[in-house]
């Protein structure tokens, strides 16, 4: 049966593959790097799938093995570079592709597949999930005036609590203007869970101790 594959997807699953591999099996080029570079319609995107394009590059680069013809022969003989290629058909290089050729040798191509595919599952559950994007946000929060209890208003910012929210443990009183001083306090958020904008809403809840909040620093961790 003949094997089709979409082209992002295969694409996708050989530049996991060839992160941590340089060839389809072993160390050296084999049968089974040019039955899929040749599958490939096109060279693919050094920026999209670096690891793909690495090893694209370096099978372009190598004379393809070929089975001896003597019968009584099994052994691996390098193709003349000078022995004309065989043309390619350009219809539907954007479309999906007969992964490996004909039904003539169906089994061995979707072994290859199969292996290939397998081994980029295991390798990314090894790995386990990436860890969550944080950001450390400092906020500058402005007082009304003078008599503004910034002990009292630092205790009512903690309160806020929400997952993927953690408060830093040091809080500053930076000096503005005329003795007025604003609390300089920062926290560390998951970038999925938390809005920044809802904290900045929250802090400015607290209206008989905030002017105004400003967003100091947004770094990622």
């Amino acid at each position: 049966m003949t094997t089709i594959v979409d082209v992002t997807t295969l694409s996708i699953v050989l530049n996991g593959y060839f992160e941590d591999s340089s060839f389809i099996t072993g160390a050296q080029p084999t049968n089974d790097d040019f039955e899929v570079f040749n599958a490939l319609p096109q060279a693919p995107s050094a920026d999209k799938y670096p690891h793909l394009a690495r090893w694209y590059k370096t099978i372009a680069n190598t004379e393809a093995p070929t089975k001896c013809e003597h019968p009584a022969c099994g052994c691996e003989v390098i193709k003349s570079s000078n022995e004309p290629e065989p043309e390619q058909e350009d219809e539907d290089d954007d479309e999906d592709f007969d992964l490996f050729g004909s039904d003539d040798d169906g089994s061995e191509a979707e072994e290859i597949r199969a292996k290939i595919v397998a081994d980029y599952k295991a390798r990314k559950a090894q790995k386990g999930p990436l860890p969550a994007a944080k950001t450390t946000v400092v906020y500058h929060v402005k007082p009304w005036d003078i008599d503004t209890d910034l002990d009292e208003l630092e205790t009512k910012i903690r309160a806020i609590q929400m997952d993927g929210l953690v408060w830093g443990q040091v809080a500053k009183r930076t000096p503005v203007a005329f003795g007025i001083r604003h609390l300089e306090i920062y926290n560390v958020v998951e970038d999925e869970k938390v809005s920044v904008d809802d904290i900045v809403e929250l802090i400015e809840g607290f209206e008989d101790h905030v002017q105004s909040v400003d967003i100091a620093l947004m770094s990622k961790v």
